[in-house]
């Protein structure tokens, strides 16, 4: 059984390295033997904490801000959460603290082109044609709050709603909005009859 403690010691020196870090500096800081530390990596990875890139022979370790976050970027269609996130008849979109588009479901890519094509955009630019950050943008507001926000807009004589919700990580700091983009039917006219 893995030691708790020694968990988090390696966790918390992963997520104070500003770089991705090597598993034997891991070892030497933490006066932990080397083949141990491994063990404790590979079942973090397997967790869903960590995860690592190789860097020649060698693996670098990083912590995963937001498990969900990482599944987003992977667009890992196995995950349950996008499962159901793509089924659903409202748009939904990840983005990161660029305001850049991580994922969209299904959905957003019949409004707006495969996820290959729009990922790395800025929202603004593919959803709204703008040059610039909308005007009372939920998604910025999620940024600065940590909290959840709404804003209805019309657009092409469409009333949208939109509203956001903050993926944070283990320290409470928000690092991706999910904004879910509904199009309200048209709303209709009612003529007063000439009596």
């Amino acid at each position: 059984m893995l030691d708790k403690a020694v968990e988090n010691r390696i966790l918390d020196f992963i997520a104070s390295s500003r770089e991705p870090i090597h598993s034997t500096e891991i070892a030497n800081a933490l006066g932990i033997n080397r083949v141990t530390t491994t063990k404790y990596l590979s079942v973090l990875h397997s967790r869903g904490l960590i995860e690592f890139k190789n860097l020649g022979m060698a693996k670098v370790w990083m912590l995963v801000e937001n498990p969900l976050l990482l599944a987003f970027e992977q667009n890992d269609v196995n995950n349950t959460t996008i499962q159901a996130m793509n089924s659903l008849a409202d748009g939904i979109c990840v983005l990161d603290k660029d305001l850049n588009i991580v994922w969209i479901n299904s959905e957003m890519e019949k409004r707006h082109g495969k996820l290959a094509k729009v990922r790395g955009e800025n929202c603004f630019r593919v959803f709204h044609r703008e040059n610039s950050i909308c005007q009372n943008c939920p998604a910025k507001k999620t940024f600065e709050t940590g909290e959840s926000a709404h804003l209805s807009i019309k657009k092409g004589g469409q009333n949208i709603e939109l509203s956001t919700a903050p993926l944070k990580n283990k320290r409470g700091k928000t690092v991706a909005v999910i904004e879910t983009v509904k199009v309200m039917p048209p709303r209709p006219t009612t003529v007063k009859k000439k009596a």
